[in-house]
């Protein structure tokens, strides 16, 4: 620490020699933590912490020492980024393709695809966050547009062009914080009948195009999503056993694809009522390769999501006196999750319930579902556990 001329304390921004490892070096933040770094191919390179610098300098010596040319410091952002846009197109379902596609175009290459990997340092991307936020971008729109930094940075590391993440390099100020888990309605067991009611009531109306209320009361009381319900073809259901096997999703743009994760994959079983639904739904001269949902014009393709939304899911909330409530389709997840939670369901049970792949993630969504009406009960009756009348007395 320094003192000027007036007494004042000046934070000293100089690297210092870490002492114990040659080549690594280190500095004081303004936050009091330590920046670290080492020094290799005539530079200085950014660390996330000092194993992280000793690392990268043993690396870089193992390199040297091996013959090997030095990694090809030209290479720009956008030559990466092309390589893990071929990747990804690849791997990634067609859906979240466009996703990563999207914050690609829009925003990490007309920023810093120009850029050479080199100068895209953990100021640059702060910076980066900071210029979205001025934009009125929130937090989770931010995290989604910068996501193909990781990919692209990872590349960069194995090649030897970075030693570290810039993304890693970020304090907790610096990232976009906050939002992500939206908060989902909380439905009453009287509301999910009424929309029910509603439902089959307008699917009676003689100027209904089709008759919806089946999906809706599927999708209330299964918690399946709403592409995994339009998916479904008779192979899927076993009435016999009362179970149907979610083997499939079904996209808005019309293509089929197998569900969303690993745990996607489930069977769930079905109440006598469902079971009930799904005998009168089905057609004498349905085949297995029928869509359960199928449309009145092929029933080998299944009911458009946006005519289902709009002439059937929007049509019932109004008509129970539920729109304007910010209710989405996906809501009815939300829906069948709090009825199996009043029925006593453990988390892990409710996460295979929904094709969840970990509880966390349920506890995380709908932690707000969860019923704490009894939790100051059950507080008492462990603090009346032990009896201190007994003791002072």
């Amino acid at each position: 620490m320094q003192i000027d001329s007036i007494g004042a304390r000046k934070r000293d921004t100089g690297w210092k020699k870490d002492g114990r490892a040659k080549g690594v070096y280190w500095r004081k933040l303004a936050s009091g933590a330590k920046a670290w770094s080492y020094y290799s191919d005539g530079k200085r390179h950014a660390a996330a912490s000092r194993q992280d610098a000793i690392d990268g300098k043993a690396k870089a010596g193992l390199r040297k020492s091996a013959g090997l040319p030095a990694p090809d410091t030209r290479v720009l952002i956008r030559d990466l980024a092309e390589e893990v846009r071929e990747t990804k197109r690849r791997k990634l379902r067609r859906s979240s393709f466009e996703v990563f596609e999207r914050a690609l175009d829009k925003i990490i290459l007309p920023e810093i695809g120009h850029l050479k990997v080199t100068q895209v340092g953990a100021d640059r991307v702060a910076r980066l966050v900071r210029d979205l936020e001025e934009r009125g971008l929130q937090p989770a729109s931010i995290r989604r547009y910068l996501s193909p930094l990781g990919p692209i940075f990872s590349l960069a590391v194995r090649r030897g062009i970075v030693h570290t993440s810039p993304v890693a390099l970020l304090s907790d100020e610096e990232r976009p914080t906050g939002g992500g888990v939206k908060d989902h309605y909380v439905w009453s067991t009287e509301e999910i009948s009424r929309l029910i009611a509603a439902s089959a009531e307008l699917g009676k109306r003689s100027d209904a195009r089709y008759d919806y209320s089946p999906l809706i009361h599927l999708l209330a009381l299964t918690g399946l999503r709403v592409s995994e319900a339009l998916a479904l073809r008779w192979t899927d259901v076993d009435l016999l056993l009362a179970e149907l096997h979610v083997r499939g999703s079904w996209g808005r743009t019309g293509e089929l694809t197998a569900p969303k994760t690993a745990a996607g994959f489930r069977t769930m079983p079905l109440s006598p009522g469902l079971v009930d639904l799904l005998v009168g739904l089905k057609r004498e001269d349905a085949t297995d390769e029928d869509f359960v949902f199928g449309s009145k014009a092929n029933r080998r393709r299944p009911i458009s999501y946006f005519n289902f939304r709009r002439r059937g899911f929007e049509l019932a909330l109004e008509r129970a006196g539920l729109a304007g409530r910010g209710i989405t389709i996906h809501g009815l997840r939300s829906a069948a999750t709090s009825i199996l939670i009043r029925q006593g369901l453990s988390p892990v049970e409710v996460a295979e319930v929904l094709g969840h792949a970990d509880a966390n993630i349920t506890l995380r969504v709908y932690a707000k579902l969860f019923d704490r009406s009894d939790v100051a009960d059950r507080v008492r009756q462990a603090q009346g556990a032990l009896n201190l009348r007994d003791v002072t007395s």
